[in-house]
């Protein structure tokens, strides 16, 4: 090798460390975690594996909240979120909610970034208040339900997966 080459090659690998700290850097998305101890503890229920959406989780809206998220006859469902039949799984899958972009109604593999889960879930959280409105939480299972659900993928049929979450445990 020259000592030409030798310099450059030096020069170069003096220049990376810049190159990467001058290199733009994409912002995290923010994260909202809810405050635990304004939650419901579903650490009790068994993991359940192979949801099925419209076996296991439509019936839990159609009993308790399509009194508010259905479509009426020239209006609208609450917050623009419909859970009626046969449509409700585009409702939540990925969506931003109306209240903000910012926050998605079912985050897939994420049950503690879904607002929805949350709203279920937590006493407090980020926007609004605990669903259903102004009535008795949903039963624990249920939350919990939904909960594997999202967190197998919030997936529109069955699930496919044989050990989810790698063993790990709910909390």
């Amino acid at each position: 090798m020259s000592p030409r080459t030798r310099r450059l090659s030096a020069l170069a690998l003096a220049a990376v460390p810049f190159a990467a700290w001058a290199w733009p850097v994409a912002e995290p998305a923010l994260i909202r975690l809810p405050f635990f101890d304004e939650c419901d503890s579903i650490d009790a229920i068994p993991m359940r594996q192979h949801v099925n959406y419209n076996v296991d989780i439509q019936p839990i809206w159609s009993a308790r909240c399509a009194n508010c998220h259905v479509e009426p006859e020239g209006g609208n469902a609450a917050a623009d979120l419909f859970l009626d039949p046969p449509n409700s799984w585009f409702f939540l899958y990925n969506e931003p909610s109306s209240q903000d972009p910012e926050l998605i109604r079912v985050v897939p593999n994420r049950p503690w970034q879904s607002l929805l889960f949350t709203k279920l879930n937590c006493d407090v959280v980020d926007i609004g208040v605990r669903m259903p409105r102004d009535r008795q939480p949903i039963p624990i299972a249920e939350q919990a339900l939904v909960h594997d659900w999202i967190l197998a993928g919030a997936p529109e049929t069955d699930d496919d997966t044989i050990f989810r979450a790698r063993f790990e445990l709910r909390g």
